[in-house]
């Protein structure tokens, strides 16, 4: 089985005493601590709020709980996962035990943490974020199935939703011709998870917003006028969505990234995962949730998509490495494809170029775009080899750099 290795997590489990561990709806929490923590007692709460045991089979009641919890704190390691469908009681009695033993408690919402300032455990225990799989350990598996070049990359991007690993072992660089399913059926079921477990209503609007980000409106005045033709807001006001982009952001269904250049604060907005924005980009252009569409068709769609996919992925991968906030820019002159930032000086800036050839005028425009620029500047490419000459002043990477970097 396709176990994805997560460095966020993994020290942390090694000697873990009290730790809470958050994020999405399968970014692989659960299967990773099941895979790789050492525990003596693995419950998970179900939504009726009874507490099973996984190994013995065995149920509980959360009044029966809390009067065990004592004697399973004091001696053996045990997690708990769904934690946030339990009520305050065990909140209190958990904080009654503090500083003993050893747990680990799972959630899948962040409306879980809006509870938790608000009761006793705020501050006994350690909080460990899981999102999308790091780019770095995403590269470090694509690798160890055997994947070199451009296809290494790729698959690195799809992998970092990990409950695809299984498809991605299975069919590599191919993985995208065999995943039209899980596009069309398991996406919107997850997304409808996510809302189920925020205790929010995936409305219309919510959806709206999801497809017209895939869309290409990144700015929340271009999200409104989307929704407004719609009918699905009385004004074409950004004001009226700005709490469900707020939402969405908690959720951890999109991200905002701030724009340099810019009088008035301002973001632009888009999927954190390439997956479901791919998904929801397929259903807006074609209705893709309701109808269906050759896995071929599907297949060429991605290959339109992935520069743009493959931009996110290395934004991230870089803000990893070098520690710093990831900015658009305003000005048509110096937009850029990646801008990072420390406080207010662009630090580090790349143009990302996903194809075989880049001719001398497309350099040229590289090397004049990037020289405005008083920053490392970097020139990503899937092979250094498809260049006829390395453009002035400019580092090029290409995916055996990036593999270099892991060691």
């Amino acid at each position: 089985m396709a176990i994805i290795p997560r460095r966020e997590l993994e020290d942390a489990l090694k000697d873990y005493k009290w730790l809470l561990i958050y994020g999405r709806r399968k970014t692989g929490k659960t299967f990773y601590v099941r895979e790789r923590a050492k525990y003596d007692r693995y419950f998970i709460t179900t939504r009726n709020k009874t507490l099973v045991d996984v190994d013995k089979g065995e149920e509980f009641t959360q009044r029966e709980f809390q009067k065990i919890l004592p004697l399973l704190i004091r001696e053996e390691r045990i997690v708990i996962d769904e934690f946030h469908r339990l009520d305050e009681p065990i909140f209190s009695t958990l904080q009654a035990l503090s500083g003993r033993g050893r747990i680990i408690l799972i959630t899948s919402t962040m409306h879980y943490f809006r509870n938790l300032i608000k009761s006793p455990l705020l501050g006994l225990l350690e909080l460990k974020e899981v999102g999308l799989v790091d780019p770095r350990d995403a590269i470090a598996f694509a690798h160890r199935l055997g994947l070199r070049g451009k296809d290494l990359l790729e698959v690195a991007c799809i992998v970092r939703e990990p409950w695809l690993a299984q498809k991605v072992e299975r069919y590599r660089r191919k993985v995208i011709e065999h995943i039209k399913e899980e596009l069309k059926v398991y996406v919107p079921y997850l997304i409808g998870e996510v809302f189920t477990e925020e205790d929010v209503e995936l409305t219309t609007r919510y959806s709206a917003i999801l497809s017209s980000i895939a869309n290409g409106k990144v700015y929340s005045s271009e999200i409104s006028s989307y929704l407004f033709s719609r009918g699905l807001i009385d004004k074409d006001n950004p004001g009226l969505i700005s709490q469900y982009l707020r939402n969405l952001i908690q959720m951890g269904l999109i991200k905002a990234i701030p724009v340099e250049g810019r009088r008035r604060k301002a973001f632009q907005y888009r999927h954190v995962s390439p997956i479901t924005d791919f998904a929801y980009y397929l259903n807006e252009k074609y209705g893709f949730f309701e109808a269906d569409i050759d896995e071929n068709r599907v297949k060429m769609i991605f290959a339109e998509r992935i520069p743009k996919y493959m931009e996110w992925f290395f934004e991230d991968f870089l803000v990893k490495i070098f520690g710093l906030q990831p900015v658009k820019i305003a000005k048509p002159e110096l937009e850029v494809d990646i801008a990072l930032r420390e406080y207010k000086r662009i630090k580090v800036v790349a143009e990302v170029k996903w194809k075989k050839n880049i001719d001398e005028k497309e350099l040229r425009s590289i090397e004049e775009k990037l020289s405005k620029f008083n920053a490392r500047r970097i020139l990503i490419v899937p092979c250094k080899d498809s260049l006829k000459r390395f453009p002035e002043d400019v580092e090029v990477w290409d995916w055996s750099d990036f593999l270099e970097m892991l060691k």
